[in-house]
């Protein structure tokens, strides 16, 4: 019981806190307060920092140089309020991983990594959010760079926000983002259960994942979502009769390539655990 209480008490700052920062639109906060209650309900605080740093650095992230950005992207105002869709796919793969930990795991380990399976739940959920953490970072912060990106797949430069564009800064920040969530991770496990100390391959699996994650969004984004360029307003939009397709095939829109992106890499991560631990 008392674990559901301070599920709720959370879960339902978290939605205040999102709504009063407008970094959530309502369906968006209605999706938040249910993976909260899924995750915050865990005894395993790792469950919950990983998830917390995730959703409130990226939300700070998506407001930074926010004048800048509405500049560069038609749609910024749109996109910076998280929808329901958006937070599923960011959090939907976290939030069955930590609902198995607890229907199998959650009473019977006296360490987290003395089960393999429960590693490789540890490991996945920690793929998932280094993932969808940088990837977030990449975006936010990579669309400032001085330069413009580089396509992953042509290696020519493409306008800022072209789906599948890098650049040394988006690349950098994503091992930053994940890297980030990963040492909160770490130090909560370090000091619930301080089995080995800190347990920096949980650290180093975060940059990582957050790079890989990164690098899996921007190849499906070259290839599988389509970018158009306005010559007119100068900048990627979504949808303009006048536009030009500088990328990609309409097959996936942004939201899909994320989910896909944060399966693959959580998927990813938990085969390394299964096969080194």
């Amino acid at each position: 019981m008392s674990n559901f209480i301070f599920a709720l008490i959370l879960s339902v700052l978290m939605v205040i806190h999102s709504r009063r920062k407008k970094s959530l639109s309502p369906s968006g906060a209605a999706g938040a307060f249910v993976l909260g209650m899924a995750t915050f309900s865990s005894s395993y605080t790792y469950f919950s920092v990983v998830l917390l740093t995730f959703f409130l650095v990226s939300s700070k992230l998506t407001k930074f140089k926010a004048d800048r950005k509405r500049l560069l992207e038609a749609d910024y105002d749109k996109s910076s309020e998280r929808t329901l869709m958006q937070v599923a796919c960011n959090g939907l793969t976290g939030g069955i991983i930590v609902t198995l930990f607890q229907v199998f795991y959650e009473r019977e380990l006296s360490c987290f990594d003395e089960n393999r399976s429960s590693v490789v739940l540890f490991w996945a959920y920690m793929g998932h959010y280094a993932c969808c953490a940088g990837d977030t970072w990449a975006s936010e912060l990579g669309i400032l760079n001085r330069s413009w990106p580089i396509s992953i797949i042509k290696f020519k430069k493409v306008p800022p926000g072209t789906n599948g564009g890098v650049s040394p800064l988006g690349l950098a920040a994503s091992i930053g983002g994940g890297a980030t969530v990963g040492l909160a991770g770490a130090i909560a496990l370090a000091i619930q259960q301080p089995c080995h100390g800190l347990p920096w391959e949980i650290v180093a699996l975060g940059g990582l994942a957050g790079l890989g994650g990164s690098l899996i969004d921007s190849i499906l984004g070259a290839t599988v979502q389509r970018t158009l360029y306005s010559d007119k307003r100068k900048m990627v939009v979504e949808d303009d009769k006048d536009a030009t397709l500088i990328s990609g095939w309409n097959i996936m829109d942004n939201h899909q390539v994320n989910f896909v992106s944060s399966v693959l890499t959580s998927a990813i991560c938990g085969l390394a655990a299964y096969y080194l631990h």
